[in-house]
Order: structure tokens, then sequence, then C-alpha cells
């Protein structure tokens, strides 16, 4: 895939200045620059996150409200039905939300709508639960924002209804009791980026005021809260970043918790450390399993349940279940993958077939944008009704893109990067025309040819340990906070190999540095590298990390791209 090289440039001496007084290298410095870091107190803040510096919860629209409603149930011993979703984020604001309601006394059920059956979010199965449990209250978490039938028709059945949601708001609002969202218009919330789990755990911190032991309960929910941050890729800055490091540091330290011991017993993490990266590749895999295929219940009451026993169980369960997913992932992909004419791609990737599975469209739909870097989008088609997921790229904003076709659609919802869509299979066609001309409009051809953003040009002889330890510093990695890239010109290759499946392994040279590379899945690569040319140099980007390997670290070069020098 062809790519356009920018590199990201600051004044030399005033990188300098920043060096001095934050005592940090140049590189780093630059590093620092990018994310919007340019001054002493905001890069401390930013390296040291503190949980003191998260806000105050009832700055939140109608926090105060939904916190005296709950009073109020309290006080007359009401039984609370907390509706989530089947996704992580949705499953993490669930369990937390019950756990603390189950904390201050209140009985407290829980609904997961069936991906299958009833479709994402607020639904009237869970309506009709809260009917058969007798709870005269309901507490959405990572849905409802966009759910004003529902609403409607459980407040008509004396059901009050708290919704608490951090997806894109409609022009018109549900009419519920409270509405805890930070991206509502009215929203003075000084952070909008919060996942689901985020705003159900603001909401908790309120509520937790009215125990005791306010602090440490509310530190107790934090391993649920990075769990739940970093699955639904919001950006990692801001208090986002707070909550998952503090709730990485639980999830590592707090091991005896029954699902912690089990999640990390099934995923072969028992002896190793969990970071954003390792979330992203073991439990958050497991936990949206039982969603995609079927009834995610399980989950939640792995994270409810003090029996270690039961927990193994079911993490034993959502191992095989997410064994079963990437199977079934791996069929739709390639069955997309040859609906698609590479040599003629348009503006969007738009798919759909009776055959695939619809709780797994939505990663087939990452896969696609990663390779193809178009926004896209994959129905499940049965009886008529298409059901999607769609996907996009940094510079298109998809909920707003599919807001603009709106007359074609069922129903939609989602947020800049990620949505849902329901339509009729014969108006696909014209959709397809209709956003395909959209991101024509919006973005033109020049925004669809991906860019590597590398954060600092620089000489072999600037990369060692001490700067990996200050990118170490930049800890978790996520969305809008990525292990940073660095650039270096004009380097020699020395002795080109693949190693393993398909990795590029050699050493490259400048001057009198030479540092091991390696290109995970690049291996292609290597014919361009054999050429017999002897003056031929290359430029790379690449992320510096050590390499740790039977006892012994050494430096290397993690390569993300590379060409010909010139």
């Amino acid at each position: 895939m062809n790519k356009r090289w920018l590199v990201n440039k600051t004044n030399q001496e005033f990188l300098e200045y920043l060096s001095r007084c934050a005592s940090i290298s140049t590189v780093f410095a630059q590093v620092l620059v990018n994310r919007g870091l340019k001054d002493v107190k905001s890069i401390k803040d930013f390296l040291f996150p503190s949980i003191e510096n998260l806000h105050d919860p009832f700055l939140m629209p109608d926090t105060g409200k939904a916190v005296e409603r709950i009073k109020t149930a309290m006080a007359k011993n009401e039984t609370v039905l907390v509706c989530g979703d089947y996704d992580a984020d949705g499953i993490t604001s669930t369990a937390l939300l019950v756990s603390t309601l189950r904390t201050l006394g209140l009985k407290t059920y829980y609904h997961i709508p069936n991906r299958m059956t009833e479709g994402y979010g607020f639904s009237k199965e869970g309506i009709k639960k809260a009917q058969t449990i007798g709870a005269g209250l309901i507490i959405t978490v990572d849905c409802g924002i966009s759910s004003e039938e529902e609403v409607s028709m459980s407040m008509s059945l004396g059901i009050d209804v708290i919704i608490t949601d951090h997806h894109e708001p409609p022009a018109r609002l549900p009419d519920a009791l409270a509405i805890v969202n930070p991206r509502r218009a009215d929203s003075e919330y000084p952070f909008k980026h919060l996942s689901g789990v985020g705003v159900a755990y603001k909401l908790a911190q309120a509520l937790m005021q009215l125990t005791v032991n306010s602090e440490q309960l509310t530190e107790e929910l934090l391993d649920l809260v990075a769990i739940g941050t970093v699955a639904d890729s919001v950006p990692l800055t801001g208090e986002n970043r707070i909550l998952a490091a503090y709730g990485l540091k639980a999830l590592n330290n707090n091991s005896d918790k029954p699902w912690i011991y089990s999640f990390k017993k099934t995923s072969g993490m028992d002896k190793k450390i969990f970071c954003s990266r390792t979330l992203s590749f073991t439990i958050i895999p497991r936990i949206n399993a039982a969603g995609r295929l079927g009834n995610a219940d399980e989950v939640v009451e792995l994270f409810l349940t003090q029996d270690k026993d039961k927990a193994e169980e079911i993490a034993l369960f959502l191992d095989e279940q997410n064994r079963k997913r990437q199977r079934i992932e791996e069929d739709v992909f390639k069955s997309a993958l040859g609906m698609i004419d590479v040599h003629n791609l348009e503006n969007a990737i738009v798919l759909h077939s009776p055959s695939w599975h619809q709780g797994v469209i939505g990663i087939v739909a990452s896969r696609l944008v990663e390779m193809f870097y178009r926004p896209t989008f994959m129905f499940s088609v049965k009886d008529g009704i298409a059901k999607g997921s769609a996907r996009s790229i940094p510079p298109f904003h998809i909920y707003k893109g599919i807001s603009e076709c709106s007359e074609l659609l069922l129903a939609y919802g989602g947020h800049s990067q990620a949505a849902g869509l329901k339509i009729l299979v014969e108006n696909i066609p014209a959709f397809k025309e209709q956003i395909n001309s959209l991101i024509q409009n919006t973005l033109g051809s020049e925004n669809i040819i991906p860019t590597i953003e590398i954060d600092a040009g620089v000489e072999l002889l600037e990369i060692n340990s001490s700067l990996v330890k200050e990118i170490e510093l930049l800890q978790p990695f996520g969305a809008s906070n990525e292990p940073p890239v660095l650039g270096a010109k004009g380097l020699e290759i020395v002795n080109p190999r693949i190693v393993g499946s398909n990795h590029l392994k050699m050493r490259l040279k400048q001057k009198s540095t030479s540092i091991d590379t390696i290109g995970f899945d690049l291996g292609n690569l290597l014919p361009e590298l054999l050429t017999p040319n002897p003056e031929l140099q290359v430029d790379i980007a690449f992320v510096p990390c050590i390499n740790e390997w039977n006892g012994s670290a050494s430096l290397q070069l993690n390569l993300k791209a590379l060409r010909p020098s010139g």
C-alpha cells in the first residue's frame, strides 16, 4: 500500500529549552510536543497520571438527578434493572454498576441483549424483564441515547429510566428521567471522550459518596474501567489515561480476584504483566466472543462471582468461545476479500451476505480498513433486513457520515470511528452510492491514502535504552496515544533475511552505528533488499524497543515502513 510520510518538526531551540526544563532528551521532547504537551506541568501530568486529577462527577449533566432517583430507590427498597450491551465496554459497564448498586444495598438485576435476536442496546426485551422482576427503575449503561421509543414505553409503564451513555446524542434526546452523557450539547463536563464504562464509573463515583469507604470502593472498580476503556478504543488521553493507568495497576495487583485469576490462567498471562496491548489480545477478545456468538450473561457473572471454581469454569468456556469466534471470523474474512476488486477500489467498501455471522462482521470490517484504508461497511442479511457494522479511517467521522444517509436507514448509532446500522437489503445499492459520494466530497482522493506520521527524524546514534525508557513513560498506549514512530534516513542494510513465518530480520547501519531490526509480517520486502546495487540505502519508520530473549535484553528497531532513500 502506498503511503505518505509526514515528519513532525519543531523549532530546535524550543526543543532544547524543553529538554533542559523537563530533564528529557530532545527526541522525547519532540514526541511530547506532538501530543500537545509544551510545558513542564502538562508533561508531568501526562507522564505521571494522578487519580486526584479526575473531574467531579457532578459536573456531568443529570448526575445529580440520577443520584437523587437512586437514593429514592434505596429509601423505597425498589428493585433496579441495569440494561447494558454485549461488547466488552457494555459488559464491564454492567458489572461495574450492578456491583455498585448491590454494595449500596439495592436489589439489582441486569439485562444484556442477545445480539442475534434483540440487536444493540436498550431493548423491549429489557423492559419486559423489568416488568417481570418488578423493577421501578431501569439504568442503561453504554446505550440508550438513541432509544426514544423504548424509553417512552418504559416510562409509560411506570418504570423510570436513567440513561448513561457515551455515544453521539441525536438532535432529539429520549424523554428519560436523567441522561448522563458527556457528549450532550449542553454538557460542560471537561472531558468528552469517556467510554461507556467511564460514564458508568462517574455515576458510581457520585453514588459511592453515600458510603463511608467511597474512595476505596471506587478504586476497586478501576480494573473493569481499564478493560472497557481499552476495548472501546476511546482516546487514551485526559481522564481516560488516568482511569486506564490506575485500572491496569489494579489488574496486575489484584490477582486474587476470582475473575482476574481465571482470565490470567486461561489466557497464559499468569506470570506476565497486563498492559493495554496484552489486554487487547487476551481478556478483551474473550469477553467479546460471548456476545458475538450468543449470550454475554456468563461474562457479567464472571465479573460478579466470588467463587473461584465458577470463575474458572466460565473463563474456560469463554476461551473456547473465542477459538470458535476466530474460526468463524476467518471464514467471513476470506469471503469478504473475495468480493473486493483490489484494482478498482471505491471510496468506501460496502459488502453484504446472508451467510455472514453478525457477531464477527465488525472485526472483519476493522481488518479490511487496515488492509485497504477505506471506510468499511459490512452487512449480515436475514429476511430482507441487513444489520451492519461500520469502521472508519481517522479523517472520516463515520457517525456523521451515516447520519447524512439516514433516510435510507432503519436505525443507526455510534461515534467517529465505529458505528452500527440497519437497512433494508434493497436499499444497500443506494446507500453505497450515497456514502461513496459523501466520502469523495468530504475527503477528496488525497485523504484516502494512509499517512505514516513520524514523531521525529533521528540519527541512529540517538537511539539508546534511555530513550526507550522515556518512551515507556507514555504507557498505557492506545487510541490518540500510540507508540511514537521515529524516522531515519540513508541507512545501509546488513544481512537481510526472513525469520519465523514472514518476518524481515536485518541490521541497519548509519555511519559507525548499527542496530538489530525486525519487521513483523514484512518478509515480502526481502526481494527488493537483495538487489546487487551496493549503493542502496533506505529510509525507515520504526518504534525503538528492548528485545528480551533467553534472559538477555538488547536494543531493537521494530520496523513499520521502509522506502529507498531519495
